[in-house]
């Protein structure tokens, strides 16, 4: 049975029309996207996920399943090189996010490195739980907002309410 958050997930897919789909493996507490990402390997999408790097960037890779424990010890992708630019929709994690597209990570700004870097037009999505939707979270000058607010219940275009 396919989870609420994979629907939520794969109807953004369709909604957008991307052909080149950025995900994450999701550590700790941070919402299981993991029903999107075996339905994903058999769909008509490319998935490709980030490496961490030590100066703070990430790295894409073509993602075809494959993990390995990474710079943090967690288990990252291992795969073909891939550029986060032939990215139509990029899903980000957060802590929390709000109705605008403001959203929290985990403070080392990794995410937001990568898209302000990014000039493909992709649209962006962050992935929290219900109750991490909220009216507002800080925000600093570096934080780049999402597009889209994705959680198990509802997908909230920015600048709507919820």
């Amino acid at each position: 049975m396919r989870s609420k958050l994979a629907s939520q997930l794969n109807a953004l897919v369709a909604e957008t029309g991307a052909k080149t789909v950025a995900a994450y493996l999701p550590f700790g507490t941070e919402p299981d996207i993991g029903g999107f990402l075996e339905e994903a390997t058999d769909a008509d999408f490319e998935l490709i996920m980030p490496v961490s790097l030590r100066d703070g960037s990430l790295e894409w890779v073509v993602f075809s399943g494959a993990k390995a424990p990474g710079i943090f010890g967690f288990d990252e992708p291992v795969g073909e090189p891939a550029q986060l630019t032939s990215a139509d929709l990029i899903l980000v994690p957060a802590s929390a996010a709000d109705q605008t597209g403001a959203r929290l990570g985990k403070g080392k700004g990794f995410y937001d490195r990568a898209l302000a870097d990014l000039s493909s037009g992709a649209k962006t999505a962050a992935i929290v739980y219900d109750q991490e939707l909220l009216e507002r979270v800080p925000t600093e000058p570096h934080d780049r907002p999402v597009d889209f607010v994705v959680t198990p219940e509802r997908t909230v275009p920015a600048g709507q309410r919820p």
